[in-house]
């Protein structure tokens, strides 16, 4: 077993992120794409514990909110289903801050002015 493995089966469902729970409390315009796919699905499937279809309502509640900003330029359907999948199967966690810093400033600066 890999360590992200092994790290996310120590995870219990009550452990939450408190910058990325403020993420999923913040409507954003730009970098959706990246925040799903590298924060929230696996946040929501290897921290949080929820299920599939739970992190979907979780992550279609946030892009609502998002949408209201400015509309999506990309197929929520069709991004965060697969991705659901392959977070499971990967055990994948979510980007560190810190990482995000360098990754995308943005997304950081956007987290970090909240």
């Amino acid at each position: 077993m890999n360590l992200r493995k092994l790290r996310a089966n120590t995870i219990n469902s009550s452990t939450k992120i408190r910058w990325i729970e403020n993420l999923l409390q913040t409507p954003i315009e730009d970098n959706r794409k990246f925040a799903v796919w590298r924060i929230l699905i696996p946040y929501l499937i290897n921290i949080r514990r929820l299920a599939g279809d739970e992190a979907n309502n979780v992550i279609g509640s946030w892009r609502d909110k998002c949408n209201s900003l400015r509309r999506l330029d990309f197929n929520p359907n069709h991004n965060i289903k697969p991705n659901v999948s392959r977070v499971k199967r990967g055990g994948y966690l979510p980007i560190s801050l810190e990482k995000l810093k360098t990754k995308n400033t943005y997304l950081y600066k956007t987290i970090n002015e909240q």
